[in-house]
């Protein structure tokens, strides 16, 4: 054979990578091309959208396949090239609520991007569909650099934001989504600070409020009647009765809400007479439930101590049937203690309803003030809704005074070895190696340590560990129905 032939001769292997680097390039540019016809990526630089798709994964889709779950968050950042897909969630009555239909040119997983925590919905293929898939991981390392994206991204996350919060709200719920696209619309965004008082007992009502995240007392001369949180409301007393605030609103955690004025509220009942007649009804359930809580001595006090003790600020609760466990066991502590070296739990007679609640973090859903406390950032939520606390952390220990739970706690860094033998060896090993003097290298002889509902494993251990079943994770709702 001439060499001519030859499939590794030197200049055919030049000729066969220049030939594939002009494909890549090409591809590369298409790529580039292709996202920037996205309604969504209008106005990005060219070259932060070559970073998008030097990441980018296609994926295509059956209709009716599922795309992302309510109940768990995505971990990618999607961007629609072909079909359409829908987005529902479930309401606070637990009906199944259409969100909106999104096509070509939008994307998802915004409200994991920027949100400090999970709120979800249910994503459909409706057609057969072609998305770019890129990690979110690689966007947020994009987004310091590329201001414009940033914004574009952050202005569809607030206008999810405000529609998914009208679609958790019942009486908005069953409205269409256009009719909750043009409520939303007329809504304002507000921010409140903790114990922030955003209503005035007494004062003339002058809008409906809905909270879009964190949550609120209700006061009447100073008692508290009621605990609202993400998709409630509250004003409409007042609008619909013409009289003042009967109570005080508070802020617990960093509150985010929509106000929906006055007379948007009167023109939005004037053209939807069904809507109307729900809202006159809640009005006389909340003045039946707040009558019922004054004369209630008992349901005070169980209010109380959700307040004090922030029983509603997660979504779970970790109680034990004291039916079934008998007096002075510790087998679920001494678990805990097992698996993580001192134990994240403990019980100290707090009870609700018949059940015994451990004294442990409540794994806040917003606001949680060991998060705003640490400098380093390194407590976050996971996947499964549990604060947990990363290597980030330099056990400066501002984490500990901060929660208002006494659930965090600092733990020793335990060495890997401890025998008097390692002792002296370490002693040897500097008496005979020369001191050098460089700056030394502070490592954290100590890190913030708390219930975490056991990261990294597949079971919580005092709850495997309980040999009767009276342990176990309850959702707050069942704890303590609102």
């Amino acid at each position: 054979m001439g060499a001519k032939n030859a499939p590794f001769e030197p200049h055919s292997a030049v000729v066969t990578s220049v030939a594939a680097t002009m494909r890549y390039r090409e591809r590369r540019q298409q790529q580039t091309q292709a996202l920037a016809r996205l309604d969504c990526l209008k106005g990005v630089a060219p070259d932060t959208l070559a970073r998008l798709a030097a990441s980018a994964t296609l994926r295509a889709f059956m209709p009716g396949s599922i795309i992302a779950n309510e109940q768990h968050p995505l971990s990618f950042f999607m961007l629609i090239l072909q079909g359409s897909v829908s987005l529902t969630l479930h309401d606070r009555a637990g009906q199944e609520v259409l969100i909106g239909i999104l096509e070509r040119g939008d994307c998802l997983g915004v409200v994991s991007l920027f949100g400090d925590r999970f709120r979800g919905a249910t994503v459909r293929a409706e057609t057969i569909c072609y998305l770019v898939q890129i990690p979110l991981a690689e966007v947020r390392a994009i987004l310091p650099g590329a201001p414009e994206l940033e914004r574009a991204l952050r202005q569809i996350y607030q206008r999810r934001l405000v529609e998914s919060t009208l679609g958790r709200v019942p009486i908005f719920s069953r409205l269409s989504p256009i009719e909750r696209i043009h409520i939303a619309r007329a809504l304002r965004p507000l921010q409140y600070g903790r114990g922030a008082v955003m209503l005035h007992q007494g004062a003339a009502g002058d809008a409906l409020y809905i909270i879009m995240s964190g949550q609120v007392v209700v006061e009447q001369n100073g008692q508290a009647i009621a605990y609202l949180e993400e998709g409630d409301f509250f004003g409409e007393m007042s609008l619909l009765t013409r009289q003042p605030h009967n109570a005080d609103v508070r802020a617990l955690t960093p509150v985010e809400a929509l106000a929906l004025p006055a007379q948007d509220l009167e023109d939005l009942l004037a053209s939807q007479p069904e809507l109307a007649k729900q809202l006159r009804e809640v009005v006389e359930q909340r003045k039946a439930a707040g009558r019922a809580i004054q004369n209630d001595t008992e349901r005070q006090a169980q209010l109380a101590m959700v307040l004090k003790h922030g029983l509603r600020r997660g979504t779970h609760l970790l109680v034990r049937d004291l039916s079934l466990c008998k007096p002075g066991c510790t087998i679920c502590e001494d678990a805990c203690r097992s698996r993580h070296g001192s134990s994240r739990i403990h019980f100290s007679g707090l009870t609700l309803n018949g059940l015994e609640i451990a004294d442990a973090c409540r794994q806040c859903r917003v606001g949680a003030e060991c998060v705003e406390a640490c400098p380093e950032h390194a407590i976050t939520w996971n996947n499964s809704r549990a604060l947990i606390i990363t290597d980030a952390c330099t056990g400066c220990g501002e984490c500990v005074p901060a929660c208002p739970y006494d659930a965090v706690h600092l733990k020793p860094i335990a060495r890997l070895h401890q025998s008097p033998l390692w002792s002296l060896w370490e002693r040897w090993q500097r008496w005979r190696t020369p001191v050098i003097e460089l700056e030394a290298v502070q490592r954290p002889q100590q890190r913030a340590h708390k219930c975490d509902l056991c990261h990294g494993y597949n079971d919580l251990a005092c709850v495997s560990a309980c040999p009767t079943g009276a342990l176990r994770l309850a959702s707050v709702e069942e704890v303590f129905p609102l």
